[in-house]
């Protein structure tokens, strides 16, 4: 199970393990309106070595078209590693889309703070 919390924006956030040149532990917010597996912004794709493959065209919840290099990366989620796509994005937050909780339960509790991730069983 991967436990996090929610922050003072009222975000639910938990840790993930990003690999590539170096290894990093960060905090992501997880964000259910983001489609894809990870927004990671570019100062750290840099650090982290990740291969671009692309670019990606997506819509914000604005309607706003915007377009994104993707890189090709792992990560360590939830004890597991994971091949994973991720856009260049926010130059400050780490955002962890749906495709990353595919399979998995999320649980956020606003009262007691508490988040939490599991597999789901289907």
């Amino acid at each position: 199970m991967i436990k996090g919390h929610v922050n003072e924006f009222m975000e639910p956030v938990v840790s993930i393990v990003l690999r590539g040149k170096t290894r990093m532990t960060v905090s992501a917010v997880i964000d259910t309106g983001f489609n894809e597996y990870l927004s990671v912004p570019a100062r750290l794709l840099k650090r982290l070595g990740w291969n671009r493959i692309g670019i990606e065209t997506y819509e914000l919840a604005s309607g706003e078209k915007m377009e994104s290099d993707t890189y090709l990366g792992i990560v360590i989620f939830g004890g597991k590693r994971r091949q994973v796509v991720a856009v260049a994005g926010s130059p400050s937050e780490v955002l962890i889309g749906t495709r990353l909780l595919d399979g998995m339960e999320l649980r956020i509790n606003f009262v007691s703070g508490r988040v939490a991730i599991e597999n789901a069983s289907r």
